[in-house]
């Protein structure tokens, strides 16, 4: 438990109990820090907050709640993940065997050991109208209240399978970290663009399904549906990507990658129960995201899966059966069967249960959750592994990884070799930052580029620590070859300068630029016509001729008009902006005219040749 984490949580509950109405704020503050007196609300939220930071506190408060109260509490620590639907939440205290799940719900609400999240301007007046006018209520349990709750014994045994053979299998854990770097060069490359229905626009789609290294890992034993869109879902979960306005972009790192593989793969763990448009059974159905009962379905086969004793092994079909059977969205199928689609799960049936299995086999397994061995009925066998269980709390210590810190091979050709025994999120994460992968395997390759570097160097790398990092894990000296490329490229980069507002000068001809640089003005010249003034007020307009204006952050204006042949374009100079012409001479050839105060381009089939090999379409033109 982290002390950001612990802040954060402090802060969403105060955030929470001052959007509470005074009647309901008292009677929350009697039964978790049980106030002597009559304080003002300020003061008593603050006393509330406090009892997180008091463990004796916690556990005395934890001890007058329900049995069933404190297995909640507990299975929402071994998640990790503080943040939870209270449809889920029902759906855990459900397969717990609690008599009433919603009660169990309200009696942590009202203890204050859970608070719910609250959109801005609401005041709360009771639990129960809340819960039933939210369209999808959400809860925080904060960290340090689930942490006492963790020793709390879980009705979940689960009987282990006894006919298995063979040696014992285990990930390095690195297939899903592998794949979700590609996913972010893919998404920096392009955003992705979502609807209102939480879904990918078609060309999103198919881009993400049709990359190769997207595809489920080499590692997995047995088949993901989506397993693209599961990295995208995934990625966006941990926020790896985030969403602005309707798009995903790609964000920074986390800072778990800074630490370790552990550290990184307990933070995809913590991001399961927050993935709502992809399901281990149909894939991406973000159609049925607040029906989703895979979150807490996974979540509890992983936690049956750690009542099998150390040297037993657990049948994952029927891990899965018996969870389906258990679950009340599977258990009670028939109730809401109206309404469901072949799109998302489709109508119920405890067939889709499998779904579990699929993930433990394709998404635990690869992450080193699970440790796997043959049957000899055939198919595999699972049981936690040292990781699986440091990642769900059931042990303190973290398992300690060998460390291989040569892992690099660098060719001449700018092809790089990492060898996966030696990688690490921190070395992954710089990778990605300035080379492209061109394979995933047991030796993954990637291309250093001008493109890649060009990147990097805009995020804060230098060739120096690029250089650096080369040669820190590289088991060969960088060819001269590689240091003379990343050189060129880095020199190029730096003779660029940003200005974050400027006034953009265009002379007639190079010689009345040069003249007015003669004369001292304050002007800094970018091309033979063009020069640059970083503010208005620098320039006095007495010594210049102005025959046009523009303001850039207007759109643009028309001033192309083709002439009467079809093929030549008349361009008023008083009206263009100078972004106009780069953009017209990549389809069309300069020609001379005699027309003051315009400029001429005619369309040739050599012209639009080249622009059709510079992948300019008939489509993108005529928009144009």
């Amino acid at each position: 438990m982290t002390a950001p984490r612990i802040e954060r949580d402090a802060f969403l509950a105060r955030d929470s109990l001052r959007k509470y109405d005074e009647a309901l704020l008292r009677r929350v503050a009697a039964n978790l820090c049980k106030p002597r007196n009559h304080w003002p609300i300020g003061d008593l939220i603050e006393r509330c907050v406090e009892v997180f930071s008091n463990p004796p506190t916690l556990d005395r408060r934890l001890k007058v709640i329900s049995p069933a109260g404190r297995q909640l509490l507990a299975v929402i620590g071994h998640s990790r993940q503080p943040r939870w639907l209270v449809g889920s939440l029902i759906e855990i205290a459900t397969v717990l065997a609690s008599d009433d799940a919603l009660t169990t719900v309200l009696e942590l609400l009202d203890a204050g050991l859970l608070f719910p999240i609250l959109r801005e301007g609401l005041r709360l007046r009771n639990f129960q109208s809340w819960l039933l006018e939210s369209p999808a209520p959400e809860v925080l349990a904060p960290t340090p209240v689930t942490d006492r709750a963790l020793g709390e014994p879980l009705p979940l045994e689960f009987p282990p399978a006894q006919d298995t053979d063979g040696p014992i299998r285990e990930a390095d854990g690195l297939d899903w970290p592998l794949r979700l770097a590609v996913l972010w060069q893919i998404v920096g490359r392009g955003p992705l663009r979502r609807t209102q229905q939480l879904d990918f626009f078609k060309r999103d789609l198919d881009r993400l399904r049709s990359e190769a290294l997207l595809a489920a890992p080499d590692e997995a034993l047995a088949d993901l549906p989506d397993p693209a869109l599961f990295a995208a879902a995934l990625a966006q979960a941990v926020g790896l990507l985030k969403e602005v306005d309707g798009e995903v972009r790609a964000g920074d790192f986390p800072k778990s990658w800074e630490v370790g593989l552990a550290e990184v793969l307990a933070d995809l763990w913590a991001a399961f129960p927050r993935i709502s448009t992809w399901n281990s059974f149909a894939g991406w159905a973000p159609s049925f995201a607040l029906a989703n009962p895979f979150p807490t379905a996974n979540l509890l086969a992983l936690l049956a899966l750690a009542t099998v004793p150390d040297d037993g092994w657990a049948d994952p079909e029927a891990l899965a059966d018996w969870v389906g059977q258990r679950h009340p969205y599977w258990r009670e199928a028939s109730a809401l069967d109206a309404g469901a689609t072949s799109r998302g799960l489709g109508r119920r049936s405890l067939g889709q249960a499998t779904g579990v299995a699929r993930f433990l086999l394709a998404v635990a397994y690869p992450l080193r959750l699970c440790q796997a061995r043959r049957r000899h009925a055939g198919g595999w066998a699972l049981r936690l592994s040292p990781l699986g269980r440091w990642v769900l709390r059931l042990t303190p210590n973290v398992p300690e990884f060998p460390v291989f810190s040569q892992t690099l091979l660098v060719q001449p050709n700018l092809e790089v070799l990492a060898y996966r025994q030696g990688l690490t999120p921190h070395l992954l994460a710089q990778l990605t930052r300035f080379a492209t992968w061109k394979t995933l395997g047991a030796a993954c390759t990637l291309q250093l580029e001008p493109q890649s570097v060009y990147r990097a160097l805009e995020n804060g790398e230098t060739q120096a620590s690029i250089v650096q990092s080369l040669e820190r894990h590289g088991m060969k000296t960088l060819p001269s070859a590689v240091l003379e490329a990343l050189k060129t490229w880095s020199n190029k980069r730096n003779r660029i300068t940003v200005y974050p507002a400027a006034v953009l000068l265009e002379f007639a001809t190079a010689d009345e630029l040069n003249e007015a640089l003669a004369r001292g003005l304050p002007l800094t010249r970018l091309t033979e016509r063009l020069a640059a003034v970083a503010t208005e007020q620098q320039i006095d307009y007495r010594h210049f001729r102005l025959t046009s204006a523009r303001d850039y952050g207007l759109p643009p204006e028309p001033c192309v008009a083709v002439e009467s042949d079809g093929v030549t374009l008349s361009v008023d100079l008083a009206r263009s902006d100078l972004l106009l012409e780069p953009e017209i001479q990549r389809f069309a050839e300069s020609v001379p005219t005699s027309v003051p105060g315009r400029r001429a381009y005619r369309l040739t089939p050599a012209s639009v040749a080249g622009a059709r090999q510079q992948g300019l379409s008939l489509a993108e033109l005529s928009a144009w």
